[in-house]
């Protein structure tokens, strides 16, 4: 395949060949984030692991954050939905809005181009 420019002053000299490509899809899910961990306060939580040692086929692009008390859905929008920029040292997210005394389940999921995989899941009650 070859490349050319096109403007108002007209066309470039086409650009070297370039070998065939055969794009893949990711198919193999990554694995799940490994030692979570969840500090509570009265009204917030603050949830820690470290990236799944298996990825896959494709690199991490963020992970799913969810939490749940059980009776009460906890919304988690905006930033807190997926948490990006992945690393291989711990990741940490802030949990807001929470009720004292409750205890709540976290899950983080790796997110993946092959999709999301698996969950850790940690629960810790909050203080009153």
């Amino acid at each position: 395949m070859t490349v050319t420019a096109s403007n108002a002053y007209g066309s470039s000299v086409p650009s070297l060949a370039s070998a065939s490509l055969t794009p893949t899809a990711a198919s193999v899910l990554p694995g799940a984030p490994t030692s979570p961990k969840l500090r509570t306060a009265a009204t917030a939580a603050t949830v820690g692991w470290t990236p799944p040692t298996a990825t896959g086929d494709a690199k991490v692009v963020g992970y799913r954050v969810t939490v749940s008390d059980g009776r009460d859905p906890i919304d988690v929008t905006g930033r807190d939905v997926l948490v990006t920029q992945p690393s291989a040292k711990g990741m940490f997210r802030v949990i807001g809005g929470l009720k004292p005394g409750r205890s709540y389940t976290v899950t983080i999921s790796a997110v993946t181009a092959a999709g999301t995989g698996p969950a850790a899941t940690v629960t810790a009650t909050t203080g009153a």
